[in-house]
């Protein structure tokens, strides 16, 4: 694969989305808020899937519509919802993984007099889109126009020639296939959202049709899956060594959950062993992401919860179930504070599998 020069107003904007906290509610702005992730959420930015305005001054075509006119549309979401505040919440919690503006809130309020300003005094129409599925045939792409494609739009979170950022991981054509990428570019997002129909799960926004032909995901396609980049992590886990030793006593041992697979390939079967250590057997996951760990938390609530791992989960060539791997409870918690166990991407707030404890 060819290597893509990128101009410095690029570079600079990629930087700008997820480098700093968007410090306190009193002195965020409105346009950190926009261009920064959100002190309370993963590390999207507003600015990572909206320009305010297309052709954006940094050429890179994103996943949404363009934003800069938003305060003044009649509605949002395909109508089905009238308020801009309601829009915004939309993306806080099912993108950014973050909890709901009020009306109140010094942020929304200078965020939405940041958009305002931008949107000037003229109406605007409402927007439209439809979220479809993959064509049913993905091969035959172009990869260099794919690659060219990539470094002006998925750039943004996967990195110049998919090398993985901290908003999204690396993509190596060998840890893939046409269909999940196809499945993920069309229809990624939150299963149960209650704005966006037939969504299959994961944190990446979808591309709907108007903001990505299917000739393009086509060649988006062929360009990944030729491409050797990095795995996007090299990180431990596996094996006990470094465990420390724990009393057999709580109620719980011996409960075990079946890990759900939502990405990457994770499955596996994780028992309670002792009083501070839960073994999970035939443990398969690819091994990328971004900084991926095992995580507890009550009644599927990871992003509340808490890492029961010390080392990064990712590594080169991932896990294939051959040796169990382990987790373990800081030391001021008990499984008293779980109920299930989650393979949690740390930046993203995202679940790559998970599941709740039982009696077996």
């Amino acid at each position: 694969m060819r290597q893509l020069t990128l101009a410095i107003p690029l570079l600079a904007v990629i930087g700008s989305l997820g480098c700093s906290d968007s410090g306190t509610v009193a002195a965020a702005s409105g346009e950190t808020l926009y261009l920064e992730p959100h002190s309370d959420g993963n590390t999207f930015a507003c600015a990572s899937c909206h320009a305010l305005e297309e052709p954006a001054p940094d050429g890179i075509r994103r996943p949404g519509h363009p934003i800069g006119n938003a305060t003044n549309r009649p509605s949002f979401k395909n109508g089905q919802l009238s308020a801009l505040l309601d829009a915004v919440n939309s993306c806080r919690v099912e993108w950014m993984a973050a909890p709901a503006f009020n009306e109140a809130d010094a942020r929304w309020l200078a965020l939405s007099e940041y958009l305002s300003d931008a949107a000037g005094s003229s109406p605007a129409p409402p927007l439209s889109y439809q979220i479809v599925s993959p064509p049913t045939e993905l091969g035959g792409g172009d990869p260099m126009a794919g690659q060219d494609l990539f470094n002006t739009s998925c750039v943004v979170c996967h990195g110049v020639d998919a090398s993985g950022t901290e908003r999204a991981l690396a993509l190596r054509g060998s840890l893939l296939d046409a269909e999940t990428i196809g499945r993920r570019v069309r229809t990624s997002g939150a299963s149960n959202s209650s704005v966006y129909e037939g969504l299959t799960g994961g944190r990446m926004p979808f591309w709907a049709e108007d903001r990505l032909s299917d000739d393009e995901l086509v060649d988006l396609v062929a360009f990944i899956l030729g491409n050797d980049g990095g795995t996007g992590g090299t990180g431990g886990g596996g094996g006990n060594g470094g465990l420390r030793p724990c009393d057999a006593t709580h109620s719980k041992i011996g409960q075990v959950a079946e890990l759900q697979t939502f990405a990457h390939q994770v499955s596996g079967t994780a028992v309670i062993v002792d009083d501070c250590t839960v073994r999970v057997d035939d443990f398969i996951y690819d091994g990328t992401g971004i900084d991926v760990r095992f995580y507890g938390g009550l009644a599927g609530d990871y992003a509340s919860g808490f890492s029961m791992s010390e080392e990064d989960l990712r590594r080169s060539g991932g896990y294939d179930g051959s040796e169990p791997v382990y987790a373990q409870l800081p030391e001021n918690r008990t499984f008293d504070d779980l109920d299930g166990i989650s393979v949690w991407c740390v930046p993203v707030a995202a679940s790559f599998g998970d599941g709740l404890f039982t009696n077996p």
